[in-house]
């Protein structure tokens, strides 16, 4: 029986926010790939992306060296892009806090992403990009 797309991205999302936050596996950045490729695994973007850093300096690097100047230019190249209001249930994000950009994940009307004193939920204000999974 197939699951359902809220079934999909929950799974993850739980399994991903009881993992303890490491640079280049268990980080953000991983927490949006591991959902994308969830929903496609031909996407292969936790494969792709494995390890490029270990630090936020090192992943700040590693996203140049690609080319890309921010993480929605990295993203866009995986996903289709989409009006920050328009996301659905597991769709990815760019939020913008004020610590940097981070990947989070669309919850209903909230924006839920992995940091390294836990889960951080947002609103729609702090969203710069969105993108289909």
């Amino acid at each position: 029986m197939a699951k359902t797309r809220f079934e999909i991205a929950h799974l993850i999302i739980e399994a991903e926010l009881t993992k303890p936050y490491v640079y280049g596996t268990a980080d953000c950045f991983f927490f949006g790939c591991r959902i994308a490729d969830a929903f496609d695994p031909a996407r292969k973007m936790v494969k792709t992306y494995s390890g490029s850093y270990k630090t936020l300096m090192g992943a700040q690097r590693a996203m140049r060296k690609r080319g890309f100047k921010s993480l929605a230019e990295l993203v866009a190249v995986h996903l289709e892009p989409c009006a920050p209001g328009e996301a659905q249930f597991g769709d990815l994000v760019i939020l913008q806090l004020a610590d940097g950009e981070h990947v989070g994940v669309c919850v209903g009307a909230k924006f839920i992403t992995k940091t390294e004193r836990g889960r951080s939920l947002h609103d729609l204000s702090a969203v710069k990009a969105a993108f289909r999974t």
